[in-house]
């Protein structure tokens, strides 16, 4: 009956925490919070591939730039060539204006010539004229000089003005026939040259619109050279302006995020707190319920004691118990000041003092039906023995063994520690019989 009591107790303590659940609110919060990282994701992809997008277009900026650099290297070598166009015609044009400033100095100087040679043929002329008005007005007023007469001296007078008349008039004749071929030359040449000026007139009024059309075939692929690449400048620079203002969001989008990822590990961490303190609560009420109900097994078997009853069966003879370590015995059995919680607690078992990893061995030959951690116990042993009896080896620093496993008296089960509700290195030992704890030092 005491039993079931015990056990109705214990489950009256335990079914709050097995059904104590977080509440919607707290539930909800970590929903908002999930809602709103996802959200921030998938603001944050959009932006990355409107930002892949803006990446490939300046890709395609980049290499329509390259393609029209390249296409800038023909207009240069055009627009080099023009210029050689160019050089060439103004250097024709120079040439053409030389040929022209000869050929009107050889226009000039062919009529000079020509007008002194008109001098030069009026003069022979005149010459001629002149002499041949001497012989005749001589022959006139010499009565027969032309014939001959008999007179030598008459005669030889007249065959020298003939002589003579023929010689000079000869040799003017032949001048004025030279002169005249001359000024025939020089009035060719004349015309020769001012075809020449008129040609280089023409060539140079035709090199000149040739130069005019060059330079406005070169101005105009410069201008086209200067617009693509501008373009294609602006087009890339406004790309990257706008991939860096996409970058920026998405920084300030991962850091609402890294808020966001801070603030649910914040509240995790608060509720697992909250959830240690209430299992340290819950483990508090129940160890205070199983101390209340140890006290009242045990108020109960000294009653029955004294009356020399035992519940309608009698208590076998325990097992032949052993030290489970060599050291000191510290607290022992019974009511004692908790040295965690500095209030009067029941103390169900023995506290031996040692080193953390000192050896502890089973108090006596049974089997293994826990090797765990059990909150304030810490890590934990129990070993069934025949008979309903049980030892329970509390705080270990290590297992040695496993449940189920079979164990001789003396055998190492585990090492000495601090784990559980412990103030420093020490093992916990109890004996009990049937799950009820007695005095250890009545049965070693």
């Amino acid at each position: 009956m005491q039993k079931l009591l015990r056990i109705v107790c214990l489950i009256a303590v335990m079914l709050p925490l097995a059904l104590s659940t977080p509440s919607a609110a707290q539930d909800s919060f970590f929903e908002e919070r999930e809602r709103q990282i996802e959200e921030k994701k998938r603001e944050i992809e959009a932006r990355q591939r409107e930002q892949d997008s803006l990446k490939r277009q300046a890709l395609f900026a980049i290499e329509a730039l390259n393609v029209t650099n390249a296409q800038i290297e023909e207009v240069d070598a055009a627009l080099a060539e023009v210029n050689n166009w160019i050089a060439a015609a103004v250097t024709r044009l120079r040439a053409l204006e030389l040929s022209q400033t000869a050929a009107q100095e050889r226009v000039n100087a062919a009529r000079e010539r020509d007008s002194e040679l008109d001098e030069e043929i009026a003069a022979i002329q005149e010459r001629l004229r002149s002499q041949v008005v001497d012989i005749y007005l001589d022959l006139v007023y010499e009565q027969n000089f032309l014939l001959q007469d008999g007179d030598p001296n008459r005669n030889a007078r007249r065959q020298y003005y003939i002589e003579e008349l023929g010689a000079d008039a000869q040799v003017l004749i032949d001048r004025l026939r030279q002169t005249k071929d001359d000024q025939q030359i020089a009035v060719q040449q004349a015309e020769l040259a001012q075809a020449e000026i008129e040609q280089a007139q023409a060539e140079i009024e035709e090199s000149l619109t040739d130069l005019a059309e060059l330079r406005r075939a070169q101005k105009k692929l410069q201008d086209e050279w200067n617009r693509k690449r501008e373009e294609l400048e602006r087009r890339i620079e406004a790309e990257a302006e706008a991939s860096l203002e996409i970058e920026n969001m998405i920084a300030g989008l991962d850091e609402d995020i890294s808020h966001i990822e801070d603030e649910i590990e914040r509240e995790r961490e608060r509720r697992r707190l909250a959830e240690l303190e209430r299992q340290r609560q819950a483990e508090l009420a129940r160890l205070a319920e199983l101390e209340r109900q140890r006290q009242a097994d045990l108020d109960a078997l000294a009653a029955q004691e004294r009356l020399g009853q035992f519940d309608d069966f009698n208590i076998p003879a325990p097992p032949e118990f052993f030290p489970p370590v060599p050291g000191p015995v510290g607290s022992g059995y019974g009511n004692r000041i908790h040295p965690i919680f500095g209030t009067v607690r029941f103390h169900a078992g023995l506290d031996y003092a040692g080193n953390t990893g000192d050896p502890i061995v089973a108090a006596a030959s049974g089997v293994v039906t826990q090797a765990q951690s059990r909150g304030g116990y810490g890590n934990t042993v129990i070993i069934e023995h025949p008979g309903g009896w049980s030892t329970l080896y509390a705080h270990l620093s290590r297992f040695d063994v496993s449940v189920g496993d079979e164990v001789t008296i003396g055998e190492t089960i585990g090492g000495i520690g601090s784990t559980g509700w412990s103030t420093g290195p020490h093992l916990h030992f109890e004996v009990r019989y049937r799950g009820s704890p007695r005095d250890p030092a009545n049965y070693l």
